[in-house]
C-alpha cells in the first residue's frame, strides 16, 4: 500500500507510511498513476481519491481542485495557445530588431528602391499586427 497526500500542506507526494488525511492506494494503482504522469498527466487529489488528469481539464482554486466545464477547458487551451504564439512572435520581433540595427549601419539595398531597413520594417509591421490580434 501507498499513501498520497501532504505532510506540510503544500508538497504532495507518495509515502509508505500512513499519516493524517492521507489517501490510501494500492501498489498497482500507484504504478498506473506514475505511468500516466510519465505520459504528461498531472496527479491530483480529487473527491477523496487520487487521479491522473490533463492539466487543462482541472484548476486549483481556493485550495481545492475543480473539474472544468468543456467551455472552460476550451478557453484554457486557447489562452495557452495564444500565450505560446505571443512568445513566438515576440522572439521573432526581437531577432528582427537586431537585423534592423544592422540594416541602419549597412545602407545597401535589398532590391531596387527598397532598403534592408524598409524590408525589415515591413516584416515587423506585419508581426506587430498579428501580435495585436492575440493581445
Amino acid at each position: 500500500m501507498k499513501y498520497y497526500g501532504t505532510k506540510n500542506n503544500k508538497d504532495y507526494g507518495f509515502y509508505k507510511e500512513n499519516f493524517e488525511n492521507a489517501i490510501e492506494i494500492t501498489d498497482e494503482y500507484w504504478w498506473l498513476l506514475l505511468n500516466e504522469q510519465n505520459l504528461g498527466k498531472m496527479i491530483i487529489p480529487f473527491n477523496n481519491s487520487v487521479i491522473a488528469v490533463d492539466e487543462d481539464e482541472y484548476s486549483f482554486e481556493n485550495n481545492v481542485w475543480k473539474k472544468l466545464t468543456d467551455d472552460e477547458v476550451q478557453k484554457k487551451k486557447i489562452a495557452k495557445q495564444n500565450s505560446a504564439k505571443k512568445a513566438e512572435l515576440e522572439a521573432q520581433l526581437e531577432e528582427l530588431d537586431k537585423k534592423r540595427i544592422r540594416a541602419v549601419a549597412e545602407p545597401s539595398e535589398k532590391e531596387d528602391g527598397i532598403s534592408w531597413l524598409e524590408y525589415y520594417n515591413s516584416i515587423a509591421e506585419n508581426l506587430r499586427a498579428e501580435l495585436s490580434k492575440i493581445s
